[in-house]
């Protein structure tokens, strides 16, 4: 069997955003493959029968994504399949097919005056749309020179610059063309489902400073009238649905831990609102990190007086129920975890990912899992992989702490092998066993790899991800703690090969260890923070996030801010230490790399920094195939070089 190599990563294929049709007997999901010649992506879609549970691909443009179910057998597409369908310069237009799942080709339906981002069928005809609306779109070649900002945030990682933009709900009349805005001008629409012949949907509306609250509204269709469920300026809200009996959200007043507050399960009737459920530690719609998966499709659905949710504890998410002010496991995968699903009748789909394996659909029959696709089945018939193995350890302060490890390719118990210690970003969020490429592209290359979920991680409970004020300590002694640990579970790791990576968060602790420890060979740090005060006006969350996570603002403490900047102790920095950062990555900003960069040329330490062009703060997950190639490339490279010279 060969090694996994780091070309590899631009041939694994993702399923995502799978769908029943409303009998439940078929399914839709997506399949998005690399196109490495062509330095982008392939998606199309292929329909499942649940009955035989065998697949067929249905389109193959390699651009369609977006889809809802009209009937039982014909699907509406949002896609861009001829030169016509394409906008003109300065044109807002979107395209949609029909197709139908017994054969034939797809046959062009209609095109709406607008940018639709999603979409929601009221009835034959008729169509909810979310639009992106651009106050200050370029109307001439003029226009697209310069950019005005009059709000915050004014840029948006992935999205561009933002002011003014918002995500409007429309009605869209297919047989006359018309389309009607039912949002304000001034509410960014996050959640919407459509109920007979009502709109539900949450919404932030501000003029100048985006809010962490958002209101929920519902839209009544005939009479054209809006009423409020919940005012803006309260709460949080994850998401919301029609109940039974009132509207059912996810919502937290982030009273007792702040904006990482979990969100509570809340119903609103006539009467009033009632709290039905506490979070009681589970993390709403959270998942395991993997460089091979996409966070595509539906994870809270409302059926027949049941709320199915998927929800992360510990380290793996499954699909949990709330039934009769319960809340109770329902569907979840042995030694993996789920990422979306949906249900129809007694049927349920989801897409999920085994230990060690990348994601695939599965159907639920007599309450088992069976696993209905096999998109990487080769790969991994023909790699050589490394098991990950769990080596949980209790830290200094006597908090048990979740870890794993991969031993390097041909392993030799009497060996010596330099390690890679990776951490991951977040900080909430969490690692688990879930395959991925980037950690084992260093295992096959001969290193030990090592990763945790430290304090600040998400899953466990929100006094256990509660590090606001205390950046760079309880988090840092967890993940020496974890370097100690490994180096005693397995001797023949060499502490004096022992390397540090990590991005976004993972950057900032890269930054950290960089000017408070000496024991790493290298340290590579990508997409980070480095200056807390900068980063407040900078970045697309610094004026949210940053005040939150340090406990200050540049005006309340400045020095409290500083005190928890990794650029404070750069004075201090002896290890070689690669960047890499996207040019176009608004939420760790190009600015927070260069200040650390500089400081490490300044102080004469060895360093380098890679900037991806076109790229933004996902470009390990979904970046160009060549750009996540030379990312991985650059950084075994500077790895080698400081580990086995």
């Amino acid at each position: 069997m060969k090694r996994i190599t780091i070309e590899d990563i631009a041939k694994i294929r993702v399923v995502s955003d799978v769908r029943l049709n409303p009998s439940g007997t078929k399914a839709i999901y997506t399949v998005i493959t690399p196109d490495r010649d062509r330095n982008a992506y392939r998606s199309d879609l292929y329909v499942l029968d649940i009955g035989t549970e065998k697949s067929f691909r249905l389109t193959n443009t390699g651009k369609d994504s977006s889809f809802l179910w009209e009937d039982d057998e014909t699907v509406l597409l949002m896609s861009t399949r001829t030169d016509a369908d394409r906008p003109a310069p300065f044109e807002e237009k979107t395209s949609f097919y029909r197709i139908r799942i017994t054969g034939g080709e797809a046959v062009k339906a209609f095109e709406a005056p607008c940018n639709v981002l999603d979409m929601r069928r009221i009835r034959q005809g008729m169509y909810v749309f979310k639009v992106l609306k651009d106050a200050y779109m370029p109307k001439t070649e003029e226009d697209k020179d310069y950019h005005v900002f009059d709000e915050l945030p004014f840029w948006g990682n992935g999205r561009g610059y933002l002011s003014k933009k918002r995500k409007v709900l429309c009605l869209f009349d297919e047989e006359t063309g018309e389309l009607k805005q039912v949002t304000p001008d001034n509410a960014d629409t996050a959640y919407f489902e459509v109920k007979r012949e009502k709109v539900l949907y949450a919404a932030r509306q501000w003029d100048e400073v985006i809010p962490l609250t958002s209101g929920i509204f519902v839209y009544d269709i005939p009479s054209g009238r809006t009423e409020t469920v919940l005012p803006g300026g309260r709460e949080r809200i994850v998401t919301a649905v029609f109940a039974d009996d009132g509207i059912l959200y996810a919502g937290s007043d982030m009273k007792t831990w702040g904006s990482s507050q979990l969100a509570d399960l809340k119903l609103v009737t006539d009467e009033g609102c009632e709290v039905l459920c506490t979070a009681d530690g589970a993390s709403m719609f959270d998942n395991p990190m993997t460089d091979c998966g996409r966070n595509s499709g539906r994870t809270g659905i409302y059926r027949d007086g049941i709320f199915r949710f998927t929800a992360m504890k510990g380290c793996r998410t499954a699909v949990y129920a709330l039934q009769e002010r319960r809340i109770e496991k329902d569907t979840e995968l042995e030694n993996g975890t789920v990422f979306c699903f949906d249900t129809a009748g007694d049927t349920m789909v989801f897409i999920g990912a085994e230990k060690d394996r990348t994601p695939d659909v599965y159907v639920v029959k007599d309450g088992a899992n069976r696993k209905v696709t096999a998109l990487n089945e080769e790969f991994f018939r023909d790699t050589a992989l490394a098991e990950s193995e769990y080596i949980p350890f209790t830290d200094r302060d006597g908090v048990r702490i979740d870890a794993w490890a991969l031993k390097p390719a041909d392993f030799e118990p009497d060996g010596s092998y330099p390690c890679v210690l990776a951490v991951h970003g977040g900080p909430r969020a969490a690692y688990g066993d879930l395959f991925y490429h980037e950690l084992q592209m260093f295992a096959a290359n001969g290193y030990f790899v090592i990763y945790c979920n430290p304090r600040g991680s998400e899953g466990y409970g929100e006094e256990f991800a509660d590090i606001r004020g205390k950046y760079g300590t309880v988090d840092y002694t967890d993940i020496m703690d974890l370097a100690d640990h490994a180096l005693q579970v397995y001797p023949q790791i060499d502490p004096e090969r022992m390397c540090e990576e990590g991005g976004s968060y993972g950057g900032f602790m890269s930054n950290w260890i960089e000017g408070h420890t000496d024991r790493f060979a290298a340290i590579c740090s990508q997409r980070s923070i480095s200056n807390w005060i900068s980063d407040f006006g900078s970045s697309e969350i610094g004026m949210s996030f940053d005040g939150n996570e340090t406990g200050a603002t540049p005006w309340s403490d400045p020095k409290k801010m500083w005190d928890q900047s990794p650029l404070q102790f750069a004075c201090n920095a002896k290890t070689p230490i690669l960047f890499i950062h996207s040019l176009q990555d608004y939420n760790c900003p190009l600015q927070q790399g260069l200040e650390m960069f500089t400081a490490m040329k300044y102080f004469h330490v060895p360093s380098k920094m890679v900037i991806f062009e076109g790229e933004n703060h996902n470009l390990c997950r979904s970046g160009k195939p060549k750009h996540r190639i030379r990312r991985l490339r650059e950084m075994l490279e500077w790895f080698d070089k400081y580990t086995k010279k």
